[in-house]
């Protein structure tokens, strides 16, 4: 069974996620987990779920997956598998705002390889029970703003016994959406030894497949990737090891076409993985020490297991090749002796900067959060908000849970205002509608509003929504300011009545508020042979699990019709019938709330408009 999982689609997509899944078992993300040395897999089958997760919050987008089949090929790799070689999904997707018009995916696909002697760890999907995804936008325990994480092992009836190396890992990753932290994906790693013995001399390396260009950044057969370079950043000083590749000169392109052959370079950016940790090699004390740096091009790809790990274990730190073509690079790690029933960590963030300079500086972001334990500088809390569409227009609403947040890197109420965003395309195509801010030194100064209207809106088309909250940013430390995300957007059609789960939030009211007779599409109801109006209204949020009536009254008095709602439904629709069977005519109307639920009757207006 494959579940794909889209990030901002149908709003805060970590509880729609967990509620996909009811079927499986639950995989609570806890780090104790990960490092509990007497986890064990207890070799009982498992339902298997394959998921695909869009990993989008950030600038740099990348397909996280539990399955070990790559897309295009069929090909069952074994291996824990990075990105998309299909291209279905995102594959280390470069999305800066300079990039929407020329989306380029840097990555083929990666793959993290273990091994022991001549032998690669063979990872099967059927051992992995499914992906849990966290966001710290909604889960107190999440770290960032997409967190997932799966375990995957070699105990699998589909891998011989003699082929098993016993090993079991836990994987993690952590994106953000703060400029700092935006251009890299953290992935973390727990491995265990599933023996009862110690694991002698294990290897670890990080395999990319990149290829630095869109088809036009170059010219002839497979121009988007025969003109890469590869190399590396070796700081043992610093524990700075960083590999890495770009787009290089094609001497098939007339003149310099360093990051294509376009104005402004459509993939001018470096793409690479920067060690963040390991474990002390075997023999030694120094942990966070890459053992070397490996490239190969197209036609010289590792065959056979003896093959990959002659490359895992020799030691080599290959410099720059001579020429560009179409390369690979390997971040090797190891030997290392993992106890029984013990586990060890390997963790890298991997990346896209803006030339080497650029790629070195967001990945020092990396290393300076993973010490202070994932605590950075980080936009406000993003708002709860709320959509309701109407006639030819959508009413934006939300809370002020982003002002009385603190920073939790500085414990600072750092709040400064807030931006509405819509978007009818490709989700990041976002325009500006509305902003507000604090009175205060900073900004617009136009004071603070809760709500916005947006009528340059057409019935029948589907609009995206979002609100953002931004801080103050910290000038003295050279910290700019910094916006939540647009991952967590909203969906609304106006011309018709949309349930949304933050309706929740909104208490007992009438949709849509006002009602427009002459919507040509009126408000998403059905005629159905017993009620043929298609003009109705709904009174929603009405206590649940209790009797309920709605009155409706003119503004003299008059009732107009008595509704009775079921007793397990919180909303009851009329079809703007009267009880004499008139159609309502336009205006204001009172209605009344009456329910043994209720402290006290709810009363309220709503309006017809023709």
């Amino acid at each position: 069974m494959r579940k794909t999982i889209y990030w901002g689609i149908g709003g805060i997509l970590m509880t729609l996620f967990l509620c996909i899944v009811i079927s499986q078992p639950a995989l609570a993300y806890d780090k104790r987990v990960a490092e509990n040395p007497l986890l064990r897999y207890n070799g009982n089958a498992r339902p298997t779920v394959v998921e695909d997760i869009n990993c989008n919050v950030g600038y740099v987008y990348n397909r996280i997956t539990n399955t070990t089949v790559e897309s295009r090929t069929g090909t069952n790799d074994w291996t824990i598998l990075m990105g998309d070689d299909a291209q279905i999904f995102p594959s280390m997707r470069r999305q800066t705002p300079a990039q929407y018009a020329a989306v380029n995916d840097y990555l083929y696909f990666g793959s993290l390889r273990i091994g022991k002697g001549d032998k690669l760890v063979k990872f099967s999907s059927d051992t992995s029970p499914g992906i849990t995804v966290k966001s710290n936008a909604t889960d107190t325990t999440a770290i960032s703003l997409l967190d997932t994480y799966f375990k995957i092992s070699d105990q699998s009836s589909n891998v011989a016994d003699a082929d098993k190396i016993n090993v079991e890992v836990h994987s993690t990753t952590h994106a953000w959406s703060e400029s700092y932290r935006r251009n890299f994906i953290i992935y973390d790693y727990w491995i265990l030894n599933l023996n009862s013995t110690q694991l002698d001399s294990l290897y670890v390396g990080l395999h990319a497949d990149c290829d630095i260009s869109v088809p036009e950044g170059g010219s002839g057969v497979q121009a988007y990737s025969i003109d890469d370079l590869v190399d590396y950043v070796k700081d043992d000083a610093t524990g700075e090891y960083i590999s890495y590749m770009y787009d290089g000169d094609s001497p098939n392109v007339p003149g310099d076409d360093l990051g294509g052959n376009k104005i402004p370079k459509e993939c001018s950016g470096f793409i690479g993985s920067r060690l963040l940790y390991c474990p002390p090699v075997a023999g030694s004390t120094t942990p966070s020490v890459q053992s070397g740096h490996a490239w190969w091009d197209w036609n010289s790809d590792p065959g056979t297991d003896a093959d990959w790990m002659r490359i895992l274990t020799d030691g080599q730190w290959l410099p720059r090749p001579p020429s560009v073509h179409d390369y690979r690079f390997f971040q090797k790690l190891g030997p290392f002796n993992i106890p029984a029933n013990d586990s060890i960590r390997c963790l890298y963030a991997f990346g896209i900067g803006e030339g080497l300079a650029g790629l070195r500086a967001d990945l020092g972001w990396a290393d300076s959060l993973f010490k202070h334990n994932w605590i950075g500088p980080s936009a406000p809390t993003q708002p709860g908000f709320t959509l309701t569409p109407g006639d030819r227009q959508v009413e934006i609403t939300w809370d002020t849970v982003a002002e009385t947040t603190p920073d939790q890197a500085t414990g600072q109420i750092d709040f400064e205002g807030y931006r509405v965003w819509r978007s009818t395309g490709a989700a990041g195509n976002w325009t500006l509608l509305m902003e507000c801010d604090l009175v205060d030194d900073l900004g617009h100064n136009t004071g603070l509003v809760h709500s916005y209207l947006d009528n340059d809106v057409n019935n029948g088309f589907q609009y995206r929504y979002v609100v953002t909250a931004y801080d103050k940013g910290d000038p003295a430390n050279n910290i700019e300011s910094f916006e939540s995300g647009k991952g967590n957007f909203e969906t609304a059609e106006p011309g018709r009545l949309v349930y949304t789960p933050n309706f929740a939030k909104t208490g007992i009211h009438v949709a849509p508020n006002p009602f427009v007779l002459s919507s040509p599409l009126g408000y998403g109801f059905t005629p159905n042979p017993t009620n043929p109006s298609q003009e109705r209204i709904s009174f929603v949020n009405l206590p649940k699990d209790a009797e309920a009536t709605v009155t409706i009254y003119t503004l003299t008095g008059d009732e107009i019709i008595k509704l009775t709602k079921l007793f397990n439904e919180t909303r009851v629709d009329w079809d703007l019938i009267t009880k004499k069977t008139q159609k309502i005519v336009a205006g204001v109307y009172l209605y009344v709330v009456e329910s043994p639920a209720l402290s006290k009757n709810h009363i309220d207006k709503f309006m017809i408009v023709r």
